[in-house]
């Protein structure tokens, strides 16, 4: 197995290589879209962030650079949750946690909020609405949070409970950002 690199690319880990590898379904978030979804949610510093599907941390490595306080990293393959638990190790084990299980299942027993939510599976997985249902039964957001999602380009998601706020494509992903919806379903 090769493995391959990405950087952080803004925040007190500025340039960071990540170690990632070369996993199937892996797809790291691009420079280009962690740019426009971290321009997106501007001041992120204090907050309490779940990545859900980790794989190469990109997102929630980014994320804890940038100022958050807190980031659980959630990864169901071994391989890669051994990956992202040397990186945490390399940077803050205190409050970057990565857990080796299936999405739905830590979201089943989880028993705190998050202000920020990353969503990014493997495509073929189609899980997004149980997932987002997930977080909203559970009461693991809360009307302030911001939950990011990304899917494959030319997917369209409606889940209750939900409105999306900002949405955006690039190549083969769409990404929005959803919030708890004003509405009541």
């Amino acid at each position: 197995m090769q493995d391959h690199e990405i950087r952080i690319i803004g925040g007190k880990y500025k340039g960071k290589l990540l170690k990632i590898l070369d996993e199937k379904d892996l797809r790291p978030t691009t420079n280009r879209v962690r740019e426009t979804i971290f321009s997106w949610l501007n001041n992120i510093e204090n907050s309490n962030v779940l990545d859900l599907f980790a794989g190469s941390g990109a997102l929630g490595f980014e994320a804890y650079s940038r100022g958050a306080k807190k980031v659980t990293l959630v990864e169901l393959n071994k391989n890669t949750s051994k990956q992202l638990q040397a990186v945490a190790e390399s940077i803050n084990p205190k409050d970057l946690t990565v857990v080796n299980s299936d999405a739905l299942e830590f979201l089943n027993n989880c028993n705190q909020q998050f202000d920020i939510v990353f969503i990014d599976p493997p495509y073929k997985l189609n899980i997004y609405k149980d997932v987002l249902t997930s977080l909203l039964k559970r009461n693991l957001i809360n009307e302030n949070s911001i939950v990011y999602v990304e899917m494959q380009n030319g997917s369209s998601q409606s889940v209750p409970g939900y409105e999306i706020f900002r949405e955006h494509s690039a190549g083969n992903a769409k990404y929005s950002l959803w919030r708890k919806s004003n509405f009541l379903f």
